[in-house]
């Protein structure tokens, strides 16, 4: 109420229909402030709506039907995912959404007809049957959830069917739903303190209570920035006890585990085998999004709880959360979504997110958390590692609270930058030279028994 009534005449409101809040945009200070929430409750379903999120998802559900968008989308279920979302949100008798979507239709196929709305539902119906990975491994057209935990082929690895058996042991019945959050772009996350608790499809509730207890822009943490040279699966097991882990993980954002199958040696593959994080990316695809799979263009996929085992010793385990995501594949063959013309801004954006999901779902104020962070999409997708720490250091760096003076990394007790490259090393050292922690003797290995 103060800030109205300071720039009264500077203000243009606009309401963000993703979550019933009525903002208001300062042309001063180019900031958004809350200035009224609305009662009317609306699905989780659309938050964080806007022309971004819209247009990613019909690029997606309206793709092409050659033979290279039908692999690309079709086979491990993207297209249904997103149609199942576009139908979900025009069945809100909201016609701004409905002209949202039509719009960003129009604009991708270049063209000025409607969208038939009965045939996306035929569409739909039909694709939620198959499970064109399943078909193409096994030639079994029977849609049977889980398969991926029990098929006995020979391209399965010895890994892979060793991990299977610790899900049996630890993951029997899988992940909770409310341990499995997606989150679509970071005014999603913005938005958790203000949204309607009781919405269907909200699985923020831990995190709103706790927003709202330890605001984000109060935090005042150490933020310490640490280089670490060690295989992540390691670097997890040298953080000290007590404290809260959150992990990023590179995920294939078509393929639930990447090559976990056929025994690839990726990061993402290397996670899977030492932790349950595959049983979480399967519940994803039968609990989240009705047999298929994504990872959303700006977005990550949280998941809460997860059991890492030690690498040496798989008896020695530790509770950490992680954050699925994924970049641009710089070599147009394998990624779900085609590579634009100017990726980083986009590739800034799914990094703000991933920074705020961590910020939402840190323990309390998050003076005890650590986030394990690497050299994201720069291996297999052949991303510019340079350009990747950039834009860590870029948003780690920026204004979380001018008051307090606070960056955004002050919300962590810890940043830690993970990579067993020494070029990679050498590479975070120069991105984040004016706040690195240079003592190499920072973290220590855990003490077992």
């Amino acid at each position: 109420a103060e800030i109205k009534k300071q720039i009264n005449d500077g203000l243009n409101e606009i309401v963000h229909i993703s979550c019933n809040i009525n903002y208001e945009h300062c042309k001063i200070c180019n900031q958004e402030i809350i200035v009224q929430v609305c009662p009317a409750p609306i699905e989780g379903v659309l938050r964080g709506v806007n022309k971004f999120k819209i247009m990613s998802m019909v690029s997606i559900a309206f793709a092409a039907n050659d033979a290279e968008s039908l692999e690309r989308v079709n086979k491990h279920g993207a297209r249904k995912v997103m149609l199942k979302y576009l139908l979900t949100i025009n069945s809100f008798t909201d016609q701004r959404l409905s002209n949202l979507i039509l719009k960003c239709f129009q604009t991708l196929t270049n063209t000025t007809q409607g969208i038939n709305w009965i045939t996306v539902q035929q569409n739909y119906d039909i694709l939620k049957k198959t499970d064109m990975y399943k078909f193409d491994l096994t030639a079994d057209k029977l849609y049977g959830s889980y398969w991926e935990l029990n098929i006995e082929s020979t391209i399965t690895d010895p890994k892979s069917k060793q991990t299977r058996k610790l899900l049996n042991t630890y993951r029997e019945l899988g992940f909770k739903l409310e341990e499995l959050k997606v989150y679509f772009n970071h005014v999603q996350i913005d938005n958790i303190p203000y949204a309607s608790s009781s919405s269907p499809g909200f699985a923020d509730q831990d995190a709103q209570v706790n927003m709202r207890q330890f605001p984000v822009s109060t935090r005042k943490n150490s933020g310490l920035i640490h280089a670490e040279k060690t295989k992540l699966e390691q670097a997890i097991f040298k953080v000290p006890l007590g404290k809260q882990v959150i992990v990023l993980d590179f995920t294939n954002d078509r393929i639930p585990g990447g090559s976990f199958l056929y025994g690839g040696t990726g990061q993402e593959e290397s996670i899977c085998y030492n932790s349950d994080v595959y049983r979480a990316l399967l519940d994803f695809k039968y609990k989240k999004f009705s047999g298929g799979f994504m990872i959303p263009e700006y977005g990550v996929l949280y998941i809460k709880n997860v059991t890492f085992f030690h690498p040496q010793q798989q008896r020695l385990e530790r509770k950490i959360d992680a954050i699925a995501t994924s970049c641009y594949d710089s070599t147009k063959k394998d990624g779900l979504y085609l590579l634009p013309a100017k990726p980083i801004e986009n590739i800034r954006k799914k990094i703000r997110t991933l920074i705020r999901a961590a910020q939402a779902n840190s323990d309390g104020n998050g003076s005890n958390t650590y986030l394990l962070l690497g050299s994201m999409g720069t291996s297999a997708n052949k991303n510019d590692i340079t350009k990747i720490a950039l834009l860590f250091a870029e948003e780690l760096q920026s204004p979380l609270n001018r008051h307090l003076r606070t960056q955004q990394r002050h919300t962590f007790e810890q940043v830690w930058l993970v990579t067993t490259n020494e070029e990679n090393a050498n590479i975070f050292h120069q991105c984040f030279k004016h706040v690195i922690d240079n003592d190499t003797s920072r973290s220590e290995p855990e003490k077992t028994a």
